[in-house]
């Protein structure tokens, strides 16, 4: 089971389901974990341990099965992980040698790095996008001006979630030069 891989492609596809998406009426709101401040060093430190941390990941699997309610959700098997004292002191002996205090540490630092490169992908699109939505409605003539009201409505809502969630453009910057190796990372079996 590559559970790893799975929570790292959840954590980007969740980052980059939250930037694009039109919230609509009803707001949701998603609230992303603070943003750890990011540098090369320990963007490279993530891509250094993340080869340990899945192999210690596919080794918990084998020894504790993919346990919990979830089954084949990665989110609910690495809770039902770190319940496991074993399972804990495993994967924070995986990251302790990169420099991370424990492994939750290094979710946090894992979630900022495929964060702050999502955005590095696609960040400044996104903001064309939404003002290219934004002129369209405005200058759409077969939409009343209570439609065009509830629809900029919206747009203000989205805006304010992809808001929520950009990174600091030091973190943006962080991740850039090493785009391929965080793109390897997230691909990799």
């Amino acid at each position: 089971m590559k559970l790893i891989n799975s929570l790292l492609r959840a954590v980007g596809t969740f980052a980059a389901v939250v930037a694009v998406v039109a919230v609509g009426p009803g707001t949701a709101r998603a609230q992303m974990p603070n943003q750890v401040p990011l540098t090369p060093a320990i963007v490279e430190a993530v891509i250094a341990s993340y080869p340990v941390v899945k192999q210690t990941a596919d080794d918990l699997s084998a020894q504790y099965g993919d346990v919990g309610p979830g089954g084949n959700d990665p989110g609910a098997v690495f809770g039902a992980w770190l319940a496991v004292s074993g399972a804990m002191g495993a994967l924070n002996g995986a990251v302790q040698p990169y420099g991370f205090a424990d492994y939750q540490t290094w979710i946090g630092t894992v979630t900022s790095v495929v964060t702050a490169h999502a955005f590095a992908a696609a960040g400044g699109n996104m903001d064309s996008q939404m003002a290219e939505a934004i002129a369209q409605i405005q200058n759409n003539t077969s939409l009343s001006d209570a439609q065009k009201e509830m629809m900029l409505q919206q747009m203000q809502a989205s805006m304010g979630a992809v808001a929520m969630m950009r990174p600091s453009q030091e973190n943006v910057d962080a991740v850039a030069p090493y785009a391929a190796e965080i793109q390897a990372m997230l691909d990799s079996d």
